[in-house]
């Protein structure tokens, strides 16, 4: 088969996260079955307008506004050269909506992103968010966790599947720092809410004051939190590359995800794997990657994060057990199994990949 995606942005663009990685696995799936994928996005600075990656053709044009008037055109001039085109809607679509080849890939809703990230005259744009997916309703679609499954379904979606996001298990014995040592991982801007984690790290200092923590990540809240909270403890790492993410991981305890909303929450997972509970809030995806009470905490604010910690803490045996469990939780989701189950949806679809 010849095969169509359309995302905002591709798996080289560093604004790419989570949505990206998944996309570029499943699109690996496909090729290793003998189709052909094209990859449209966004240009981003230095991009190539077109390369091939991981025997993946990427296509770019526009920005990432634009993108999607160019996709668009692009799906409707070669409508008869692919036989799939999955449209990935990121809070704005392509709009394909009434090709009759295509299907909808969503990781989630943007709904509180959008005043979170553009103020509160951005509000209407929840309603539009919705008014555009409602164009979708009819279309079978993929999501990745029950959360998304659940807000489409209210907007009356009806033939939906979840495939789960995934990671690429490592076998290595971690060696734990010798104290405490909390870790947030992301992007430093307000829908991740990273100041929510530094203000448990401070929380849990309070009770137990050899406690340290490392803020991976880099973002437009970058210098606002470095200037604000400046402490010999407290350490600003900027980006980190993949082998010193899991090096640090392993050697780190918890896990904050403050989040205001996640598709899923890749970061969980590869947490877990390592041995860490993560200490997440209760929202939409992250109910659905955490498991409450086992691979970690669901909590609903700064105070109940930071008590769930020093709780956990000063129960080591508590805490190795729920560092096993957070193992085995995390051993459920490889990229193998998404890429299978990608593949089988599409099969039970009707389409003959």
């Amino acid at each position: 088969m010849r095969i169509l995606i359309l995302n905002r942005r591709d798996v080289k663009n560093p604004l790419g996260g989570g949505a990206e990685k998944y996309t570029l696995e499943v699109a690996k799936g496909l090729v290793e079955r003998g189709h052909e994928v094209v990859w449209f996005a966004s240009s981003f600075e230095g991009a190539a307008p077109e390369e091939e990656y991981e025997g993946i053709k990427f296509v770019r044009r526009g920005s990432e506004l634009t993108t999607h008037a160019f996709g668009l055109l692009y799906a409707v001039k070669n409508r008869g050269r692919f036989d799939l085109i999955i449209e990935e809607f990121n809070g704005i679509g392509y709009m394909t909506h009434f090709l009759k080849k295509s299907i909808l890939l969503i990781h989630q809703l943007y709904q509180e992103f959008w005043t979170a990230e553009m103020g509160k005259w951005a509000f209407f744009m929840k309603w539009v968010e919705k008014a555009l997916l409602r164009l979708y309703r009819n279309k079978f679609t993929i999501t990745v966790s029950p959360s998304t499954k659940e807000d489409l379904e209210a907007l009356g979606f009806r033939n939906i599947a979840v495939v789960e996001n995934g990671i690429d298990p490592i076998e290595v014995k971690c060696q734990k720092a010798d104290r405490l040592t909390l870790i947030y991982l992301g992007r430093l801007r307000r829908t991740k809410n990273p100041e929510d984690a530094i203000r448990i790290f401070f929380k849990v200092k309070e009770r137990i004051p050899e406690a340290q923590m490392w803020v991976m990540g880099t973002g437009p809240l970058e210098e606002y939190l470095r200037s604000k909270y400046s402490h010999p403890d407290l350490h600003f790492l900027g980006f980190v590359p993949e082998e010193e993410k899991y090096r640090r991981l392993c050697q780190g305890h918890f896990l904050i995800v403050p989040s205001i909303r996640e598709g899923w929450g890749i970061v969980v997972i590869e947490a877990n794997m390592l041995g860490l509970p993560v200490i997440g809030y209760r929202v939409k995806g992250l109910k659905d990657s955490i498991r409450d009470g086992y691979s970690g905490f669901l909590v609903n604010g700064v105070e109940e994060g930071a008590r769930r910690i020093i709780e956990l803490w000063n129960d080591r045996q508590k805490y190795m057990e729920m560092s096993r469990n957070a193992r085995e939780w995390a051993s459920r989701f490889t990229w193998d199994r998404t890429r299978e189950k990608f593949v089988n949806v599409l099969r039970e679809a009707g389409f003959e990949v």
